[in-house]
């Protein structure tokens, strides 16, 4: 089966669609306030909201939630809110502005790629390969909401590596020649989005950036793609960037813990003496930060700072950890929860798709694309009956 290929997209027809795409399911997961502030925004217009789970109340609404979004999917393909198109869609994203700097311009195009073609184990040689290790217990709760749904809305974000930047950047050069299919404000502060639908299949090019057999790696929403492979899905529906885009910033994404004062004494005192090296990161915790001694190389420190959370956990339940995307995000995850926040280093993209043909997969959480508040938003769909 060919990796990557024109997609059949569903695009809503709606009045509003400022309320229509929301942000990734998998952000602010220890910020309710902000799904609860975006509900109260999109009101009872028709919006993605209703048709997702926010991690940020997994564990409340999942026994209710995949009936609930079937329904409303349903319900939305009865009423005929969306259109057809066939073919690669060029998205324009201008990203939020951050620490007073005009927000940065990010190319996509939403493509579908065959899900047998795509590996997410430790080592493989399979043409499009996650970059971050698959945690199993993340899973479950996935492919129950997605097996229920007739429906798929992407939040995945897939890298190629193409530094002549012919593809995506060559139709880009050619928007004006295409139709436009949206062009509106985001909702939270996420910036603009604008996309075309573009005539030219560009499957063939796509190919022609594999390298020693890689195609593609998995930048984000590497659980949500694990899950439509384990549900039986023959493709799935991704935005497709290119590493060498200039607005393409890699992020790290902080570890907040949670437990009792006694324990997260322990956590902090096994982190000093677990890890060492030329580089430094931060513990915080009530105000006060504490400087931790770390390898220079940000791979090396991620994994041995993930190992050491990951075995003091298994050896203690009642201990769990979150993933923060922002250091404010986190310190106020921290404050408001009294846990013990680890602000993890930056892992550098360059070596990315070196890293993951060589070695296979970083540790989990190991880098995000961008801030929380650059997330892909959920805007087109397809039908999973037709994948």
């Amino acid at each position: 089966m060919v990796p990557v290929r024109r997609p059949r997209v569903l695009l809503p027809t709606v009045p509003q669609p400022d309320k229509w795409a929301v942000i990734a399911c998998d952000q602010f997961t220890g910020q309710p306030d902000y799904w609860e502030a975006l509900a109260e925004f999109v009101g009872d217009a028709p919006s993605t909201l209703k048709l997702i789970l926010p991690e940020a109340f997994l564990e409340d609404r999942l026994a209710s939630a995949p009936a609930e979004i079937r329904a409303r999917q349903e319900k939305y393909l009865a009423d005929g809110i969306f259109r057809q198109v066939d073919g690669y869609i060029l998205v324009e994203r201008t990203l939020p502005s951050h620490d007073g700097e005009p927000g940065a311009v990010r190319l996509g195009l939403i493509a579908d790629i065959a899900l047998d073609a795509y590996d997410y184990t430790d080592h493989n040689t399979a043409p499009i390969k996650a970059t971050e290790r698959t945690v199993p217990d993340r899973l479950p709760p996935r492919r129950a909401i997605r097996e229920a749904a007739p429906l798929e809305a992407p939040h995945v974000m897939v890298v190629c590596d193409d530094a002549g930047r012919s593809v995506i950047e060559g139709v880009y050069a050619r928007r004006d020649t295409f139709e436009k299919v949206y062009d509106f404000d985001l909702n939270m502060g996420g910036g603009h989005l604008r996309g075309w639908l573009v005539p030219d299949d560009l499957t063939d090019d796509l190919l022609a950036l594999e390298r020693d057999g890689l195609l593609f790696v998995i930048g984000d929403g590497n659980h949500s793609l694990a899950a439509a492979k384990l549900s039986g899905d023959s493709h799935a529906l991704v935005e497709l960037v290119n590493i060498h885009d200039d607005s393409l910033q890699f992020e790290p994404i902080h570890r907040v813990v949670f437990g009792s004062d006694a324990a997260l004494a322990e956590v902090a005192q096994a982190l000093q003496a677990g890890l060492a090296g030329s580089a430094s990161c931060t513990v915080y915790r009530g105000g006060h930060t504490v400087s931790l001694a770390v390898p220079d190389n940000p791979a090396d420190a991620i994994a041995d700072i993930q190992q050491i959370l990951d075995d003091y956990c298994a050896a203690h339940p009642d201990v769990t950890i979150d993933y923060i995307h922002g250091d404010a995000h986190t310190r106020s995850v921290a404050d408001k929860s009294g846990g013990l926040a680890i602000f993890m280093p930056t892992l550098h993209k360059d070596g990315l798709f070196t890293y993951a043909a060589r070695r296979g997969v970083l540790p989990r959480k190991a880098f995000s694309m961008g801030h929380a508040e650059d997330k892909r938003y959920y805007y087109e769909l397809a039908r999973r009956s037709q994948r």
